[in-house]
């Protein structure tokens, strides 16, 4: 074996700058570097854009990095056709929805599968890992892209690839900062002030406002704007610092990052450090290569908890959205004090008091420590013969605290006869995932046009999670640190109150894998692709474990046909193929594997209808097995004149084997049992992606870019009535998954002011019954989704825009139905639309009577349901980058400055803070900011 490597030490191993620079180093030339077509990794086998079958859609660093995001996957929102990111709040480092292609699940997972630098990876832990070391992003969409992944590629793949060196690139240099200001985007309610919430409590005879005359009310001074108590404007700032080297058998990426940043939300914030160092080397003959990346980072994260429908003591944004404005701040005092005045009050007018104590005496933070290993080795036995193996792994500690001081008003609130108020959770969380892959692959070119790749895999993954966690309740303020372990209260013989409540459990699951791949190609013109996979998984019974899944795919590229220089690519593919979701129940990777649902598990546990002790069950279904998708595909990729490319796709994606909850006899102690059925989902839809270069000067560019997709989805096969009804909600054959199923909302009665609705026959009706509720055709998945931008650059300045838009999405505004709900006037904030509300005097209003009878029907009609299409300004970024004259003489290579915008304007019908969600309906939720960013990025 002829390999002659540098032994380098360990330290010169990470700290490689200086030791690869040393070698000789040449020059690539770019003329050199495009006459070779780059050849990536599709799934687990290399191939070329010409020669792929598979549908991808990808984004670079250019792309990614210096956006002022926590989390990466909000970078690319819009920027991938097919592909829904959504983020459902503003808290820094919080994770998105990401669905690819539309939802397939009833009830499983939709996450897609997350593969960094070939290792799949843990998706619920990208608040650790730093934009600026990435790459590219690939979303892998079709079943010749994802069938290699088998059981975990069902919602798609998405591939991420981080930076590295190259061979005789010389040392290089790099710093970047940016300085970020966020502020909470604006919403259309129409909030009432002081006098006009007291002019509703006296026409509604409740509140401070009943009893006070018309001239008090005009000449009440208080008005509080709550937004302003809860929310912040935020500051925050990054640095990455990075070097790259290359010698000739040997080069690395080794970059350090540090990032703080403010929540818009008074006490949320994220700060992380992160430290990569990614090493790629050779033989001198080319036949032994490797790679090491690994990656350590901590990250902190302030969060806050109970949002949504949380305790009207605990929700931050409900106290800035509904709190009353005729109560000021200044009226806190103290944890004590506020208690005496709630008590004098029975009743919630006091609500942003109470959230303003939890503010100052009460705390939850997220510490997590990961550690990421991918290493790879390949050795070409022969011309034709590769052997590699891969070996990769990942541990995610993380610790939690949340604390509520015992010198706080919920404390107190919750004291009764106790002595010690107060308590403190502390859980600690570790996963340990690993995989480890060997492949041996055949590529063999013969006949001059003929090329056939063959390629045999094995691969292990094994996944584990331990989980601790203790929670002391009683703490002694005057020794009580928090986080500290001091100030806890020892248990007394008269009862149970300050014994530890304790929590331990350990998840582990495996997966054993082999799979193949055959690609055969003609002249680059005519190509043909296969794959079969078979998994063996622990998330299964005996008999049920294995599960084999294949594609096959095929191209023609016209472009070899036509022989003409303006048309360098235009490509027909198509792909046919299985893939499956193990993946039972939503949640993490480690939900639905204890207890295991093809178990029956009995317990023990208290009996609600005596003393003695009782038994709880929970059936499980022997024969459970996978989802299995189905996926066909057929695009077109084109590239014209060297200005024009893009492509488009057809598919349609249906997955069988639904997992649904079967009702049993609650007699056998169960209500239903989760079991594969004969229900399934199709997803039918088409993808655009176009770029166009209309200027390509020296000293000017201008491109223009865009994608659209359009994504149909209809259920089917439901067994029994053919529904599955949850309360607003219900997923039936020919219809959406959890289509608004309510009361059609038809006015006021003009008559009485109460509400009216349609009933089943189209009639008008007071007081509607189930039986009136209708299927309405609306979700809150949208059916279109995209993006466009712009690019354009003269001499040194330089600009790009990127707008992202969804359409046909609904959901619920529970917000606006708080604002516009009578019933909480005294205690709660309203609209001003409300002082339009029905009257015997005022009959021509689209506003009920503030004593409507059937007010509370509200809720479950469509009353509140509103279009969240939206159209919005997702980033805008202004440069400039100084000329090479002026840096002559200078240690620098480049020096750049911009300024940049994200979240700016959006338009939409959706009145509040934000229209892009992952919910089915919003109310009190954390809105996602505007950030203004201003940075530096020195090359040296």
């Amino acid at each position: 074996m002829n390999v002659k490597l540098r032994v380098l030490s360990a330290g010169a191993l990470f700290f490689l700058g200086q030791a690869v620079y040393a070698q000789n180093t040449g020059r690539d030339t770019l003329d050199r570097e495009t006459q070779i077509e780059v050849v990536t990794l599709s799934g687990y086998r290399p191939t070329t854009e010409k020669t792929t079958t598979s549908a991808v859609s990808k984004v670079d660093e250019k792309t990614i990095e210096n956006r002022p995001n926590s989390n990466v996957l909000n970078t690319v929102q819009g920027q991938l056709a097919g592909v829904n990111i959504a983020t459902g709040s503003g808290q820094p480092g919080a994770k998105p929805t990401v669905i690819i292609r539309g939802v397939g699940t009833l009830n499983g997972n939709t996450d897609p599968l997350y593969v960094i630098d070939g290792f799949p990876s843990n998706s619920d832990s990208f608040r650790t890992l730093n934009s600026n070391d990435i790459a590219s992003m690939e979303v892998l969409k079709d079943a010749s892209a994802i069938s290699e992944y088998g059981a975990r590629g069902a919602n798609g793949v998405i591939v991420i690839k981080t930076k590295s060196g190259r061979y005789n690139q010389g040392l290089k240099f790099r710093y970047s900062a940016n300085f970020l200001v966020s502020s909470l985007q604006d919403n259309k309610y129409n909030y009432a002030d002081s006098r006009q919430l007291l002019t509703l409590e006296k026409r509604y005879g409740i509140g401070r406002g009943f009893g006070l005359s018309d001239d008090e009310i005009n000449n009440y001074s208080i008005n509080t704007d709550w937004r302003k108590v809860f929310f912040q404007t935020a500051i925050g700032q990054s640095h990455d610092f990075s070097v790259t080297s290359g010698g000739e058998n040997i080069n690395s990426y080794t970059s350090v990052g540090y990032l703080d940043q403010e929540g818009v939300l008074r006490s949320t914030g994220l700060k992380r450090f992160s430290l990569r160092n990614n090493i790629n080397g050779k033989s001198n003959n080319n036949r032994f290569n490797y790679s090491i990346n690994s990656g350590i980072a901590y990250s902190k994260n302030n969060l806050a908890t109970n949002l949504g429908t949380g305790g009207v003591n605990q929700n931050y944004v409900l106290g800035a959205m509904s709190a009353v404005p005729y109560v000021s701040p200044s009226e806190y005092q103290n944890y004590q004090q506020l208690y005496d005045l709630y008590d004098s009050d029975g009743t919630l007018l006091y609500t942003p008091l109470m959230l303003m104590d939890k503010l100052r005496n009460f705390e939850t933070s997220l510490g997590e420590a990961r550690v990421d290993l991918a290493t790879q080795a390949s050795y070409k036995i022969s011309d034709d013969f590769t052997a590699m193996v891969r070996t990769s792994g990942q541990f995610l500690n993380q610790s939690q605290l949340q604390a509520e001081y015992p010198h706080s008003f919920n404390a107190l609130l919750f004291l009764g006869n106790n002595q010690f108020g107060g308590s403190e959770t502390n859980s600690v969380s570790r996963q340990f995932l690993f995989n480890n892959l060997y492949q041996l692959r055949y590529n063999k070119k013969f006949l001059e046009k003929h090329t056939i790749g063959v390629a045999a895999n094995g691969e292990y993954n094994f996944s584990q999670l331990d989980f601790n966690s203790i929670r002391r309740n009683g703490l002694d303020p005057k020794t009580y640190v928090p986080g500290a372990g001091t100030g806890y209260v020892s248990d007394t013989s008269t009862d149970d109150v300050y014994v530890p409540v304790t929590s331990n459990y350990m998840l582990r699951y495996n997966m054993i894998s082999y799979f193949g791949s055959l690609d055969y190609d003609y002249d680059k013109t005519f190509g043909l692709s296969g794959t079969i996979r078979t998994d063996g998984t622990s998330r299964f019974d005996t008999g049920r474990q294995w599960g084999t899944f294949w594609s096959v795919g095929a191209r023609v590229n016209f472009e070899s046909m036509l022989g003409n220089s303006n048309i360098s690519l235009l490509k027909l593919r198509g792909s046919y193929g299985t893939v499956g979701n193990q993946r039972i129940v939503d949640g993490s990777v480690f939900d639905g594997i204890n207890p295991p649902l093809f178990y029956d598990v009995y317990g023990v546990g208290n009996n609600v209808y005596g003393p003695n002790r009782g038994y709880s069950i929970q059936f499980g279904y022997p024969e459970l097995r996978w989802e299995t998708t189905k996926i066909a595909d057929i695009g077109v990729d084109f590239d014209f004149f060297k200005r024009l490319s893009g492509s488009l796709e057809v598919y349609n994606k249906k997955t069988e084997d639904q997992f649904i909850d079967v009702p049993v006899s609650s007699l056998v102690g169960t209500s239903s049992i989760r079991q594969n059925s004969t229900a399934d989902v199709t997803n039918k839809g088409i993808e655009l992606n176009l770029k166009y270069d209309i200027i390509k000067g020296t000293n000017f560019q201008f491109s223009v870019r865009g994608n659209g997709a359009y994504n149909n989805q209809k259920v089917s096969g439901i067994p029994g009535l053919g529904e599955i009804k949850s309360g607003n909600y219900n997923t039936a054959n020919g219809g959406k998954i959890s289509e608004f199923f309510v009361y059609r909302y038809a006015g006021v009665n003009q008559g009485n002011g109460n509400l009216l609705f349609y009933d089943v026959n189209g009639g008008l009706t007071e007081s509607p019954t189930d039986n009136d509720r209708v299927l309405t055709g609306k979700n809150f998945l949208p059916e279109y989704q995209g993006g466009f931008g712009f690019d354009i650059s003269y001499k040194g300045l330089y600009a790009s825009t990127t707008f992202t838009y969804v359409a046909n999405i609904y959901r619920f505004d529970f917000d606006y139905g708080g604002l516009m709900d009578p019933t909480s006037l005294g205690s709660f904030n309203a609209s001003t639309d409300l002082l339009n509300a029905w009257t015997p005097t005022n009959t021509n209003t689209t506003v009920p009577s503030l004593t409507a009878a059937n007010i509370g029907l509200d809720g479950n009609s469509d009353r509140f349901i509103v279009d969240a299409s939206y159209l919005r300004l997702r980033n805008v970024q202004l440069g400039y980058n100084l000329p090479q004259s002026l840096l002559q003489g200078t240690f620098m290579n480049s020096l750049a400055v911009y300024v940049q915008g994200e979240n700016l304007v959006t338009f939409s019908k959706w009145r509040g803070w934000d229209p892009e969600s992952n919910r089915a309906g919003d109310q009190y939720q954390y809105p996602t900011p505007r950030i203004f960013t201003l940075g530096l990025d020195v090359k040296f």
